[in-house]
């Protein structure tokens, strides 16, 4: 029976073709009540929609499964979370698993990020890396790993630690995040790359020493025709922190 079908109407069709037969059919029986009006327009607007996807030449898919393509993109645009609330795990994912990140937001919010009796990692998988206990430890004089930078011709050198934050620039952040990280880099004694977007009013706040970036576009100390100010640029004498 189903071939005989299909020899008449092809199964791609037949979506398309049961909202048409039910446009029809609620139809008819709003003589009977007008409670079947509703029904006839929804099924006629899928129809519709079927007989507009059919006739139209951009989308394959489209034309040869009227209507019934449409639940691809639906599917297509609610994948990620699909995918982030019912298929993947707490450890997969990359660059950063869901474990990972809500361990950031754990210690954000000053709540505990610690999950006991355990570990959801495979350890025995090939490549998993840990640390072991050493049974002669060597005695650190400190654990604030640094770097000095500048010879002895450098008239200031700079300690640098060997933890900093990377170049994201103004453009690209906002002035919470700026600020943020800027008070990380004080409280850390380490520091903060400005980015190509120069220093900003919210780079100053906190203290933190920054390194200013300066890249092709000259943010910050170029002069009225675009060219690089080598006079006024560098901001130490108003702003010593900068390195």
């Amino acid at each position: 029976m189903l071939n005989a079908m299909d020899s008449i109407v092809p199964q791609r069709y037949w979506a398309w073709a049961g909202f048409a037969i039910l446009s029809l059919v609620s139809i008819l029986l709003s003589a009977v009540s007008t409670w079947w009006i509703w029904p006839a327009l929804a099924f006629g607007l899928l129809a519709l929609v079927g007989l507009v996807d059919y006739n139209q030449d951009r989308q394959a898919i489209r034309r040869n499964y009227p209507v019934v393509a449409h639940l691809r993109f639906v599917f297509e645009y609610f994948r990620p979370e699909i995918r982030q609330y019912f298929i993947e795990s707490d450890t997969e994912e990359q660059p950063f698993s869901r474990s990972q990140r809500s361990i950031v937001y754990q210690r954000a919010k000053g709540v505990a990020d610690k999950r006991p009796f355990g570990t959801q990692i495979n350890v025995y998988l090939p490549g998993y890396e840990w640390i072991n206990h050493s049974m002669a430890p060597s005695d650190i004089p400190s654990h604030d790993f640094r770097i000095t930078i500048g010879g002895p011709a450098c008239r200031q050198p700079y300690s640098a630690s060997v933890f900093n934050i990377s170049a994201m620039s103004f453009g690209a952040l906002s002035a919470h995040a700026i600020l943020a990280l800027n008070a990380g880099a004080a409280r850390g004694h380490f520091y903060h790359d400005t980015g190509e977007g120069s220093i900003s009013r919210h780079h100053r706040v906190h203290g933190g020493d920054l390194v200013w970036e300066i890249a092709s576009g000259y943010f910050g100390c170029r002069d009225a025709q675009g060219h690089f100010d080598e006079e006024n640029s560098p901001p130490r004498p108003s702003f010593p922190r900068c390195r």
